[in-house]
């Protein structure tokens, strides 16, 4: 009962937030992150993301995301420092390779490519934290009143991952409770004890799909006006969220306008100011509140119903 406990625990607190404000947070950092160049800023924004996502007890999730983004990391800087020839510091001079040249090797290409994976990173991050914080239904309730097959489409395609995910894992323990051994060590033989996993995980997919459509005809859903259960309130929270959110955004614009947040890879690397360390501190800052406001709730439970 208590694992039961703290599973609807962590399912409360990640609906304290509007789904606005959720939505508004991640479509800041993701702007962010594409509009930024320098490393500092990416940098803050994606230790920003990663504290927010611990806050809500989501470290084990993140570590399965980030697995796949340092796979794609490595890709693009092996493909950076592969095929881009630019920067004064050679690391390696290597032979000449038929349709690409002499290999040349520079720091400041791979450094770029250390930035633009970071960039991914943050990214990835993001959708990590979407998955999990911002439920399908609530976004449904969301956009339901004016585009109710939009909402819809775009719920059913967020549950999708992280439903075939559950799937799988309950599959796996059942068959492994069985005497499935899915750590075997050839591949052709651990091939063979997945595919009946992909089989049932198949059928059951199918089986709720049926379920999904025979609910919502029995609910008449889209035949008319839609009626609430229950409405989502703006809350002090949402409001001090945004605000920092818009602070962020606006003194980002104003760095990268008024050249302080501006970073150049080639020829050489730009070095890093003092005053460039204090703003990507103070961005940072910013996009951390809504952790403060988790932690805070953790301890102070009565803080939950005054902001």
């Amino acid at each position: 009962m208590n694992v039961y406990k703290q599973k609807e625990e962590q399912e409360r607190m990640r609906q304290r937030l509007h789904p606005v404000t959720v939505l508004l947070y991640l479509g800041a950092v993701v702007f962010l992150s594409l509009f930024f160049a320098h490393p500092l800023f990416l940098l803050s924004l994606f230790i920003a993301v990663g504290i927010v996502i611990l806050s809500y007890g989501l470290g084990r999730e993140w570590v399965g995301y980030l697995k796949v983004g340092l796979g794609f990391l490595l890709v693009i800087m092996m493909v950076n420092v592969l095929l881009v020839r630019a920067g004064s510091t050679i690391l390696f001079l290597g032979p000449t390779l038929p349709g690409l040249g002499r290999m040349r090797i520079t720091w400041e290409a791979l450094c770029y490519g250390l930035g633009m994976g970071l960039r991914l990173l943050v990214i990835i991050s993001v959708f990590c934290l979407l998955m999990y914080v911002l439920h399908p239904d609530r976004l449904i309730q969301l956009l339901g009143g004016r585009s109710y097959k939009t909402a819809l489409t775009l719920g059913l395609s967020l549950r999708l991952f992280p439903l075939m995910r559950t799937d799988f894992l309950r599959i796996t323990e059942v068959q492994q409770c069985r005497g499935v051994n899915y750590r075997a060590q050839k591949k052709r033989d651990k091939v063979r004890q997945i595919i009946p996993a992909l089989r049932v995980l198949l059928l059951s997919s199918l089986e709720r799909a049926f379920q999904l459509a025979e609910s919502l005809q029995a609910r008449g859903y889209g035949l008319g006006r839609r009626s609430y259960y229950a409405r989502q309130k703006w809350r002090l929270r949402d409001k001090i969220i945004i605000i920092c959110i818009c602070g962020g955004v606006l003194l980002s614009l104003w760095l990268v306008g008024s050249g302080q947040a501006a970073y150049s890879y080639y020829p050489r690397l730009q070095s890093v100011k003092t005053v460039e360390i204090y703003w990507s501190v103070l961005i940072g800052l910013l996009f951390i509140v809504p952790a403060c406001f988790n932690w805070g709730w953790k301890k102070w439970p009565s803080l939950r119903s005054r902001i």
